[in-house]
């Protein structure tokens, strides 16, 4: 599966914009998102903190978007900490 490589900004940004749709994350004015390693065809990144803070609840009720998220967005690979770019050159 291909996905869309974003800065960690944009991709915050983006999920921003999009879960602000989902009931519950209307106040919601940050989104951090963090790097994980993670196997190929995998998720880079995951959703760190929604703030202010959402219910639980509602979190899991948006579980289906951020998958969406996950599945169509990967965080710049030059931006997850002691990962090397493949045909760089020192």
């Amino acid at each position: 599966m291909s996905r869309e490589t974003r800065s960690g900004q944009e991709l915050q940004e983006i999920c921003l914009q999009t879960l602000k749709r989902c009931p519950g994350f209307e106040q919601v004015n940050e989104i951090i998102v963090q790097c994980r390693e993670s196997e190929d065809g995998f998720p880079n990144w995951t959703l760190a903190a929604v703030r202010p803070r959402v219910d639980n609840k509602v979190l899991r009720a948006a579980r289906e978007t951020i998958t969406m998220l996950q599945q169509t967005y990967q965080l710049n690979p030059a931006e997850i900490p002691g990962r090397t770019q493949r045909n760089s050159r020192v």
